[in-house]
């Protein structure tokens, strides 16, 4: 086929006007994708404590055994970490939370400088708490176990006995 000299095209200046266009879309928008990364690496790390709380309870009622987390507040070196402590099996196990991310406030029981959260052959916890995890925005996100039942839930706000001093 032929073309004509009428069929129209684009010029060089009308495509580069459409890059300088999605150059300037792009950089307005990647700040706040870098916001969102933070804020998903925080979701994640609170789901991720919540399930290895499910676990634990879920491993005492089937062990028979007391199961627990403990985790570290004012060590800076264990601040981004907890470890479940399998007492059926005798074993201990590092988790490791994702960079950026540690523990800020627990109002777990403390003992020997660690607050923990056993879960007893009944599948209750041996008190309700709250872990408030932090990302380096500050953004927070609450896990809290509820006395007596051991539900494990994830909150945006603290829960209404939160006392932060």
């Amino acid at each position: 086929m032929i073309r004509g000299k009428n069929e129209s095209a684009y010029t060089l200046a009308e495509l580069l006007c459409v890059l300088a266009l999605l150059a300037l879309l792009t950089a307005i928008a990647a700040p706040s994708f870098a916001g969102w990364s933070e804020t998903r690496q925080l979701e994640l790390a609170a789901r991720t404590v919540a399930l290895d709380m499910r676990r634990v309870q879920q491993a005492a009622i089937t062990s028979g055994y007391t199961s627990c987390l403990q985790f570290y507040l004012g060590d800076p070196d264990k601040n981004d970490s907890y470890r479940i402590v399998d007492s059926a099996a005798n074993t201990a196990k590092r988790v490791y939370l994702p960079d950026g991310i540690s523990v800020s406030h627990i109002t777990f029981a403390e003992g020997g400088g660690t607050y923990n959260l056993c879960f007893l052959r009944s599948g209750a916890p041996n008190r309700g708490g709250t872990v408030c995890l932090r990302n380096g925005r500050g953004e927070r996100r609450y896990v809290i176990v509820t006395p007596a039942t051991g539900r494990v839930r994830i909150s945006n706000e603290p829960p209404d006995h939160w006392e932060v001093s």
